[in-house]
C-alpha cells in the first residue's frame, strides 16, 4: 500500500515521540523538510575515525600548515534521553589537519571517565548542563566541549565545569586534569575562555569556587614554566555566569552581568543548572579591572554598566590611562536563556537578537561610558590574536549563527562598516577564526577557516575565506560525516 509523503512524515515523527526512532535518524531521512537547521546542525556526531583524501573545492593555501581544534556537545540524545540544552553533550573533538595544501580529518569523543563509566552502564549516569539524568544521579561531568587551546604541546580541553581537561594533540586521548602544579584547586570551575599576553604567551583566567559565596579566583599562568599565581580573589553575594573576560596592557577585565542560578532549585533536585539560570533586568552589570601588575591587596577598579547578557568580547585596549575600549555581544533578553535550554524544541521562545556594541570607559568614573551599535544578530567575535590588548582594526564574526541565512562577517572597526557574505541557503556556520598569513603581518592578511554544515548533503565542511575580502578561497568537505558545530576552537601552527 502506498503512503503520501505527509503521511509518512507523519508515521516518522509519531515513531519519534514513541522513543521508536532517534531522531537523527529522522533528520537523516527528512532532511530540512522536517527538523530546523539549528537542531540539524547540532544532531549527534555520525562517526569517529580520521580520514584522508578529503574532497576540496578550490585551493588550500600552501602555507597554511599546523591543526585547526574544534570541540563541540557531540550528542542530541544520551541513552534515550534528549538532551535540552544546546550546551548539553560529551565532547567530540574535530581536528583538520593541514600539510602543504594537503588536509585530513581526525575526529573523537574525548574518552573522559565519566564518559566511559556511561558506556561500560549502558545508560545516562550524569547530570548535563540543561538536562537531568533519569532515575539515580552522581552529579554532573566535566565535559570539555566548550573551548580547546594548545598550551605547552598538549590540548587543554575547557568546559567551565570543572578544571581544564589535558589532552593529547594527536590521539585525543584523555591525559588527565590540569591544575598547574597544584595551585589551582580541584573546587574552582576554570574558564573556557582565557586570555593570553601576545608577547610572553602568558594565560589568565579566573574560575568561581563551587561553594558559598561563590567567591571568584583571578589567575596567571607561566607559559614558560606552566605554574600559575592566584592575584586575586574576589567574594560574591551568589553564583553568577561569567563566561568571558578580556586582557589590555595593564588590566585583567572582567564583568559580572546580572545573572545568577536559582541554587534552590539546583539542590533540590528539581532543576538542572540551563532550566535555574535568571537574568534581572533591573540590577546593573559590574566591570571589574584587575591590574595586572597588582597582588592579592590591590582591589579593582568597578564601573556600573547598563544590563545584559554577554557572552562573548571582542578585543580590549587602552587609548590612554585609565580609559577602556573595547566590543561585546549583547542580548537585553532574558527569553535567550529559554531558548537555549529548549534547544531541540519545535517551538521556540521569541528573543531579542544579540547586538554588537562597543564600548569606552572611563575607570575614574568621572564621565558616563559611551555606547554604540556596531551590528546585529551577530556572535562569536574574533580578532587577531596577535593584537590582544592594542587596538585592533578587525573584528570577525557570524551572522544568524545556526541559520539558514547565515552570514560570515568582518567589522571595520575604524570606518565603522560591515561586510558580510552568506555561505549558501542549506548552509550554515559557525564561528569563523582568523589564521594570519605568515607572509605579512597585517591584522586582515589571513585566513578565516569556520566549521560549517549544509543540511541537503547531510554533511560538515570547512570553509576558508580571505580575511580582507571574505572572498571563497577553499572548502574541504568533511568525507560524508556530520557533526555538531560546536562553541569555539583554534588553530595551531606546525611546529616543523
Amino acid at each position: 500500500m502506498k503512503c503520501s509523503r505527509r503521511e509518512f512524515v507523519g508515521s516518522l515523527l509519531g515513531a519519534t515521540i514513541l522513543g521508536l526512532i532517534d531522531l537523527d535518524l529522522v533528520a537523516d531521512v527528512l532532511g530540512q523538510t522536517v527538523l530546523p537547521m539549528r537542531r540539524m546542525a547540532t544532531q549527534t556526531a555520525s562517526a569517529e575515525g580520521k580520514w584522508t583524501n578529503l574532497t576540496v573545492e578550490g585551493r588550500v593555501p600552501k602555507e597554511v600548515n599546523g591543526t585547526l581544534y574544534r570541540t563541540a556537545p557531540g550528542q542530541s540524545q544520551r541513552f534515550g534521553t534528549t538532551l535540552r540544552h544546546l550546551f548539553d553533550g560529551d565532547a567530540y573533538l574535530a581536528g583538520w589537519r593541514f600539510d602543504e595544501s594537503k588536509v585530513t580529518l581526525h575526529t573523537r569523543f574525548v574518552p573522559t571517565p565519566g564518559r566511559a563509566k556511561e558506556l561500560e552502564s549502558a545508560k545516562m549516569l550524569y547530570d548535563d548542563y540543561g538536562t537531568l539524568a533519569p532515575g539515580a544521579r552522581m552529579g554532573g561531568k566535566n565535559q570539555p566541549s566548550v573551548n580547546v587551546i594548545e598550551w605547552r604541546g598538549k590540548l587543554l580541553g575547557l568546559s567551565e565545569g570543572g578544571l581544564p581537561t589535558s589532552i593529547d594533540p594527536v590521539t585525543f586521548d584523555f591525559l588527565g586534569y590540569e591544575d598547574f602544579q597544584g595551585v589551582v584547586p580541584g573546587y574552582l570551575t576554570f574558564t573556557a575562555h582565557p586570555r593570553f599576553d601576545p608577547v610572553s604567551g602568558d594565560m589568565y583566567a579566573w574560575g568561581f569556587e563551587k561553594r558559598p559565596p561563590g567567591t571568584m579566583h583571578v589567575i596567571h599562568v607561566s607559559r614558560e614554566t606552566g605554574k600559575a599565581q592566584t592575584l586575586y580573589k574576589l567574594p560574591q553575594t551568589g553564583f553568577n555566569m561569567v563566561h568571558d573576560g578580556m586582557l589590555t596592557e595593564n588590566y585583567f577585565v572582567v564583568i559580572i552581568h546580572p545573572t545568577s542560578y536559582d541554587m534552590r532549585a539546583i539542590t533540590s533536585g528539581g532543576a538542572a543548572m540551563g532550566e535555574a539560570l535568571r537574568f534581572a533586568a533591573d540590577r546593573p552589570s559590574i566591570l571589574y579591572a584587575f591590574q595586572r601588575r597588582g597582588n592579592v591587596e590591590t582591589k579593582p577598579l568597578s564601573i556600573e554598566l547598563p544590563p545584559s547578557i554577554v557572552y562573548h568580547y571582542g578585543n580590549a585596549y587602552e587609548p590612554k590611562p585609565g580609559h577602556l575600549v573595547f566590543e561585546m555581544i549583547a542580548y537585553d533578553d532574558g527569553a535567550f536563556f529559554e531558548f537555549l535550554q529548549n534547544w531541540r524544541d519545535d517551538r521556540q521562545p521569541s528573543y531579542k537578537p544579540p547586538r554588537l556594541k562597543r564600548l569606552a570607559v572611563d575607570l575614574s568614573g568621572k564621565t558616563p561610558p559611551s555606547i554604540s551599535d556596531l551590528a546585529e544578530d551577530m556572535e562569536f567575535p574574533r580578532f587577531d590574536t596577535r593584537l590582544a590588548g592594542k587596538k585592533a582594526r578587525y573584528l570577525y564574526g557570524a551572522i544568524r549563527l545556526y541559520d539558514r541565512d547565515a552570514s560570515i562577517a568582518r567589522i571595520d572597526l575604524e570606518k565603522r562598516e560591515k561586510l558580510a557574505v552568506k555561505i549558501g541557503p542549506n548552509r550554515t556556520i559557525a564561528e569563523p577564526v582568523f589564521v594570519p598569513s605568515t607572509k605579512a603581518i597585517n591584522e586582515d592578511r589571513g585566513w578565516l577557516f569556520a566549521q560549517g554544515y549544509d543540511v541537503e548533503r547531510n554533511e560538515n565542511f570547512l570553509e576558508i575565506r580571505d580575511a580582507q575580502t571574505l572572498d571563497f578561497v577553499a572548502r574541504v568537505w568533511a568525507a560524508g560525516q556530520h557533526f555538531p558545530l560546536g562553541f569555539h576552537g583554534n588553530f595551531s601552527p606546525s611546529t616543523k
